[in-house]
């Protein structure tokens, strides 16, 4: 009876091991899909903040994050090729042959005002730091839309957590390009 019961036991030991295992890998997914989210929300924010404005302008938009960082972004567009990244966007950050942006490309290789590390308030005073890259380019901006011109511009803009550095697996998943023509 005893050698049951401490068989029992060890089994019982292994299945919560497993469920402890198992729910500590649930609660890190989680967080982590939360920082994705958040990531597409900074950067549907940005995306806001560039396509309320002419698509022949060249201003500058303040922005200021949680922790007090002022950031300029900037809405200036570019032809392909003209400035910037050469063949895959116009002004900003670099474009991959997709249309989507380079996250092989160094932060510090992003042209400034073209990129920011937004820091987002949380709950519990606890903030996230999230990088943000976009590229801004008109006059046949992408063989897949319709010719542009200086009056109406292509948008892409990406984000990810700041410290999302891990390729592979369950630690990284892509971050969410967003894309809007702006303009007439």
């Amino acid at each position: 009876m005893l050698l049951e019961l401490l068989i029992s036991m060890v089994v019982l030991s292994v299945g919560l091991g497993g469920l402890l295992a198992l729910m500590l890998s649930a609660m890190a997914t989680d967080n982590r899909s939360g920082g994705d989210t958040t990531a597409t929300m900074v950067a549907e924010h940005v995306l806001e903040q560039v396509s309320a404005q002419p698509a022949n302008g060249s201003s500058t938009i303040p922005l200021t994050d949680c922790a007090g960082n002022a950031w300029s972004i900037s809405t200036q567009g570019a032809a392909i090729g003209t400035l910037g990244n050469a063949t895959n966007g116009g002004l900003g950050a670099n474009l991959t042959t997709g249309g989507v942006i380079d996250w092989s490309q160094p932060y510090s290789g992003v042209p400034n005002n073209y990129k920011m590390l937004y820091v987002a308030c949380g709950a519990g005073q606890r903030q996230t730091t999230y990088e943000v890259r976009w590229d801004v380019m008109w006059n046949g901006y992408a063989s897949t839309y319709a010719q542009g011109s200086v009056y109406s511009q292509l948008v892409v803009i990406s984000a990810r957590p700041a410290n999302n550095i891990i390729n592979g697996g369950l630690q990284f998943s892509m971050p969410a390009n967003l894309q809007t023509i702006q303009g007439m």
